[in-house]
């Protein structure tokens, strides 16, 4: 905890400043080298992803009702933080994460091209001065993040976006479109003056989004790769100041404050970064946050200052060295909750002092006096809000059982949900085989990341799912893709991947944390993880996975592929068993699964225009006949993938039960591809019985 905070001696210097400016004034001729005064009013915000809509809070015993988040009223915060300020020059800036999948961006995707998204259409009426590029940005891929930019399609920006860790061919629709850094001119009292803004993109960008051929240099600060990525952002810093700018902002979105802490210690010439990534919601005490709850907490202190030479964090700018320039650090939380308002004094481009009482984080609600402001309402909240209202009307089926897409259960352990949807994915890719050439009696495994699974949604027995709430749990542009002929090595190398975050039983699994269809998986989180490196190079194999059950019919009978207590590999971990059904992001690597990353492009392939939440549409609507019962999710809650230490019973083993026609038996186990394809086989008259089952009403 910090004994002083910064604005202890800002009143003071602020006062001096002003005494200093006034005898300058008067009497400059007589001061030989005077230090020339600047004022900076940064106004800086991130991780909007597309919460264009204004939310309601319920009222509390000690709080009424509150209206906050959404543009409206965003515009008109940023407008009173305008007007409020005697400072000589305003920048608006965000620093990434712009847009975000989900029912509110997809009114944007259905618009015709060339006209704007309304993300874009937000921004341009907010006035921005520069725009971060975070990893949301690429979930879609390079063409749409070059629309979102570049609506008109002439190869200009509607505003300056900067990045300098990124790579851009040539080739690429974004070339142009983003450049390291810009600078900012405004006339002030008739002198013209410059802002510098760099901006730097996390370097985990391959693993967590799509961003096609677009590649970065860096890696995370515990890497030796890190160098790179300051030396790429210092490098865009010394351009900038041999061009005589001397005010630099540097935008970043690295995902975890954590990261851009390190890097203030570590750049020369920056005097203000902005964090975005990790939602850190940085203030002071006498900074009034959102009554929303216990959650809602701040992070001490706005701004955080630096000390770039020793890298350490100091409670003011008083306890820096003499001429030693602070880096001060700054960050809000996303979903247009809250604007930053740094206000700063330069002298000689060093700043000086903090300005008060206007710095600090400001919410965004009408608790505040804050009414909506009228172009934002009509040019995009009320096309976005009719267009969501359609998608609520629009009833997909009935759940019969509780299912949920909470972060902390789809990213760490087996889930009615997870596995209803990975059972989707399967279930789409073996009807869209045939389409790419495929055979579907091969695709025998299904999965989906939990990091693909979000919103923190509910459903209890007896809800109606609508079209909104596909879209809601499974908000990303994500397609529904085939890697072909798995290996049992292949796979154990993807299994040690999912599991590598756990941190124990049920508990911490990351992104990457896969839901399963067709496998049954027990692992132990006290053995060591796989140890992938940022640019996907796997340096520890971990040693987690126990066992893994080929299970086709989800039944718990299928065939041992891996068991550590049967000495390992039960099959050739060369020889090609089944093909897996996933999403494009996951098939190419995403969430850093090297193996999968590694799989040549000749062995993938994309069921054109299926995204994973049309195929969770899908199957609820036709086959399951629109009502989701506990049969047809069969092992999926907490069996599918598990710790050693649960209380589940060994899977059975040892055979497939297939059903030809209305008949059913048993084979034998199949520990040949024959045998596997067999299965296989089974599954797609399993299904086609549960159809008709479901038809009947048996």
């Amino acid at each position: 905890m910090l004994s002083q905070k910064p604005s202890e001696i800002r009143p003071l210097l602020r006062c001096s400043h002003l005494l200093l400016a006034s005898s300058l004034t008067l009497a400059g001729v007589l001061v030989p080298n005077p230090a020339k005064a600047f004022t900076l009013n940064l106004l800086h915000f991130s991780d909007g992803e597309s919460s264009l809509l204004t939310r309601t809070a319920p009222a509390t015993p000690t709080t009424p009702a509150f209206q906050y988040s959404g543009v409206g009223l965003f515009a008109d915060l940023i407008d009173r933080q305008r007007n409020a300020s005697n400072t000589d020059f305003d920048l608006l800036v965000t620093a990434g994460d712009n847009f975000l999948a989900g029912p509110q961006f997809e009114a944007s995707l259905q618009l015709p091209v060339g006209q704007p998204f309304y993300d874009t259409r937000a921004l341009e009426l907010f006035n921005i001065d520069v725009g971060g590029i975070g990893n949301h940005e690429f979930d879609f891929g390079p063409d749409v993040l070059a629309r979102f930019i570049d609506p008109d399609g002439n190869g200009v920006g509607f505003r300056p976006f900067v990045s300098a860790n990124l790579i851009i061919p040539d080739s690429s629709p974004l070339r142009g479109l983003i450049q390291p850094s810009t600078i900012v001119t405004k006339t002030v009292n008739g002198v013209e003056e410059r802002v510098g803004v760099v901006g730097v993109t996390t370097p985990l960008l391959r693993s967590i989004s799509s961003p096609g051929n677009i590649g970065t240099i860096g890696d995370a600060s515990n890497t030796p790769g890190f160098n790179d990525l300051v030396n790429a952002v210092q490098a865009e810093v010394n351009n900038l100041t041999s061009q005589g700018v001397d005010k630099i902002v540097l935008v970043s979105h690295l995902q975890s404050i954590s990261e851009e802490q390190v890097l203030a210690g570590r750049l020369q010439g920056v005097d203000i970064i902005v964090a975005a990534g990790s939602d850190t919601r940085l203030a002071n005490p006498d900074d009034p946050l959102l009554p929303l709850g216990t959650t809602e907490t701040a992070v001490p202190s706005y701004p955080q200052i630096y000390n770039p030479q020793t890298g350490q964090r100091v409670n003011s700018l008083a306890d820096l060295p003499a001429g030693v320039d602070p880096v001060l650090l700054v960050s809000t939380d996303g979903e247009y909750k809250y604007l930053g308002n740094l206000q700063v004094e330069f002298e000689n481009g060093r700043v000086v002092s903090i300005l008060e009482p206007g710095s600090g984080p400001k919410r965004n609600t009408d608790l505040d006096g804050l009414t909506p402001r009228s172009d934002l309402v009509s040019e995009v909240q009320n096309p976005v809000s009719a267009f969501v209202d359609d998608l609520r009307r629009t009833a997909v089926g009935v759940t019969n059982v509780p299912l949920d897409s909470v972060r902390t259960n789809v990213r760490s352990r087996s889930t009615l949900a997870g596995s209803l949807i990975a059972d989707a994915i399967r279930n789409a890719a073996q009807d869209g085989a045939p389409s790419v050439g495929l055979d579907p009696a091969k695709i025998l495994v299904g999965i989906q990341n939990g990091g693909g699974i979000r919103n923190d949604r509910r459903f209890n027995p007896g809800d109606t799912i609508s079209e909104f709430d596909t879209f809601d749990v499974l908000p990303f542009s994500n397609f529904v893709s085939v890697v072909t002929d798995i290996t049992a090595g292949e796979l154990l190398e993807i299994l040690e991947r999912s599991v590598a975050s756990q941190t124990a039983p049920d508990t911490g699994g990351g992104g990457q944390f896969l839901q399963l269809s067709g496998l049954e998986v027990v692992y132990d989180v006290t053995q060591p993880a796989q140890v992938v490196t940022a640019a996907g190079e796997i340096t520890a194999a971990g040693s987690r996975i126990l066992s893994i059950l080929l299970d086709p019919d989800n039944d718990r009978t299928g065939q041992f592929l891996f068991d550590v207590a049967q000495g390992g590999f039960l099959v050739d971990p060369t020889q090609p068993l089944f093909d897996l059904a996933t999403i494009d992001f996951t098939a190419r690597g995403g969430d850093n699964f090297a193996t999968l990353a590694n799989i040549p492009q000749t062995r993938k392939f994309t069921i054109a225009g299926l995204t994973y939440q049309a195929a969770l549409e899908q199957y609820i609507r036709q086959d399951l006949q629109g009502t989701i019962d506990a049969a047809d999710i069969p092992s999926g809650e907490g069996i599918r993938v598990r710790d050693v230490t649960s209380s589940v019973g060994p899977a059975t083993g040892g055979q497939v039960i297939v059903a030809p026609g209305d008949n059913t038996e048993a084979i034998p186990e199949p520990t040949t591809m024959l045998g596997v394809l067999t299965a296989g086989l089974g599954l797609g008259y399993m299904k086609r019985r549960q159809a008709k089952r479901k038809e009947v009403g048996g």
